[in-house]
């Protein structure tokens, strides 16, 4: 089990899905393979334990669905974005036949609707767990990054609820030279949104926007130096603080949490959520995902260690904390 993403409700249930699949023997950093699936748990006591787990949606013949992010509609329709693979060849484009998905639920999740591509034809769009996100305009947005430079970032945005989807009018890019990752968005307390960008060389980026994702401005080159690596950024519930959860660190490890007062300029209040366990680096930690409920974080992430059966296995690790333990 590795990247994953939490839908909280206000009577304390927590459902969880991630994507599943028999393949661990990955390298670093590789693609996954082969029969990846997504599957879901229920908790009913905020996550003090935890229901047997099931599938929510099979591969069906295609290699990978996979990455699952979700958004609540004030009508109480759950909207789940997720990524899928149609084709894979052995030594071929990593990123080829990837897109995004999405789905609806009226039934608090139980049942799915027949899934549609978020970017129609286009399949040089992808992205990652916990990404899909419903401005306080009402707007829904999922951040992408665009295959196979990895050098421009832009949403996808829907103003319907998620019933149609158009690409933003602009982009974010890397400087020159340099790929990045994953984009995140959050929604700052002004209503401007910002979009966090990874770098494969020098710290964070940050790009806002004001017309709600459709063009972008870089404004901030000096956050926290990333490793190659996931990660995540919230606001805060009530506030109009961030949360950050990265790898402070050149390797996948020393998992780490930070808080901004500024919206991003300056982080603060470092606490460590995985300590490196010697050297060479054995434990490996990414792929954080992260919600909010009752005062606490609900956060996710993979731990990639040796197996004797294989290269490695994954693991999927939750843990809540009081939302005051990452100021302590």
């Amino acid at each position: 089990m590795v990247e994953a993403a939490i839908l909280p409700y206000d009577d304390g249930r927590l459902y969880l899905v991630c994507s599943a699949g028999e393949r661990a023997d990955l390298a670093e950093g590789a693609m996954p393979e082969g029969a990846i699936r997504l599957v879901g748990r229920w908790s009913h006591d905020e996550g003090d334990s935890w229901l047997e787990p099931f599938v929510v949606r099979e591969c069906e013949g295609v290699p990978n669905v996979m990455e699952p992010s979700f958004v609540r509609l004030p009508g109480g329709r759950v909207l789940q974005a997720y990524m899928q693979r149609d084709t894979y060849e052995p030594g071929g484009d990593p990123v080829g036949g990837m897109y995004p998905m999405i789905t609806c639920s009226d039934d608090e999740c139980s049942t799915w609707s027949e899934p549609a591509r978020i970017t129609g034809k286009k399949t040089s769009c992808f992205t990652t767990n916990d990404r899909l996100v419903r401005l306080s305009t009402g707007r829904i947005i999922l951040p992408v990054l665009t295959a196979p430079d990895m050098t421009d970032m832009r949403v996808w945005l829907s103003d319907d609820d998620g019933m149609s989807w158009r690409s933003g009018k602009g982009k974010a890019r890397a400087a020159e030279n340099d790929r990045c990752g994953y984009p995140v968005v959050t929604e700052l307390a002004d209503g401007t949104v910002a979009m966090f960008m990874l770098p494969s060389s020098g710290c964070v980026q940050i790009a806002h926007s004001h017309d709600g994702g459709d063009t972008w401005t870089l404004v901030n080159r000096s956050g926290p130096e990333p490793c190659p690596a996931t990660y995540i950024v919230r606001r805060i519930p009530d506030s109009a603080d961030l949360l950050l959860i990265w790898n402070n660190h050149t390797q996948r490890t020393n998992l780490t949490s930070a808080i901004s007062r500024d919206h991003g300029a300056t982080w603060s209040n470092y606490r460590l959520l995985e300590a490196q366990q010697g050297w060479p680096i054995r434990h490996r930690y990414a792929f954080p995902g992260l919600t909010f409920l009752n005062d606490c974080a609900h956060m996710t992430w993979y731990e990639r260690k040796p197996h004797p059966e294989s290269e490695a296995r994954f693991d999927l690790i939750y843990r809540r904390l009081p939302v005051r333990w990452f100021y302590d």
